[in-house]
């Protein structure tokens, strides 16, 4: 079953895929001009193309329709929440490192597995995260902070156990590094248990 949903819901309140860039960029200079950390989090609902396929996509469109106002709740003051399309969404986070930014994503986490617990369908629908928060200074790019925190995300959902329902905010393998221009010892890690 295409996924039309996802590319075509609106979700009141949220920047969109083509406002990220330009709110990335102005949150990164705002970020290096007052000396302070910039944080982001991006996330993936786990089984939800799985979930579409069985329900339908009325439940599927209800069920984000959830999450974002969800995310939003948990949105702490400052923040800004960007639904991507599909069941993708980021979130910036000024002035927080990524200790900060990592206690964040797992109240997210906790947050989204305890509203669907009891949901009816395939699997269980929880949500992966990967954090990445800029590194001390100024030289550093809003392109490879995002790219970090996707990277994360991936390498959480594909490398790790378990695969779904975790936050990674550490370490990746050192040839991921090159494909988004950081130099690794430069960028906070840390790394986590699995939840």
């Amino acid at each position: 079953m295409p996924n039309l949903i996802a590319d075509k819901l609106e979700l009141n309140g949220l920047l969109d895929r083509q406002a990220l860039q330009g709110h990335l960029d102005q949150a990164a200079a705002a970020a290096r001009a007052a000396g302070q950390p910039l944080a982001v989090l991006t996330m993936d609902l786990d089984h939800f193309k799985v979930y579409l396929e069985d329900q339908g996509q009325p439940q599927a469109q209800a069920v984000l329709l959830r999450v974002a106002g969800l995310l939003k709740a948990h949105q702490p003051s400052g923040a800004s929440l960007v639904h991507l399309g599909g069941d993708e969404f980021v979130m910036l986070l000024p002035a927080t490192d990524l200790p900060a930014a990592t206690e964040k994503a797992e109240a997210l986490r906790s947050a989204v597995q305890a509203e669907f617990a009891g949901l009816a369908g395939p699997a269980p629908l929880t949500i992966s995260l990967g954090a990445a928060a800029s590194p001390v200074g100024s030289d550093w790019s809003a392109h490879s902070l995002l790219s970090l925190a996707d990277a994360r995300l991936t390498f959480g959902k594909k490398r790790l156990q378990p695969h779904h329902n975790r936050v990674w905010a550490g370490a990746l393998p050192s040839d991921w590094y090159p494909r988004f221009e950081i130099k690794p010892e430069q960028w906070p890690s840390l790394d986590l248990q699995p939840a």
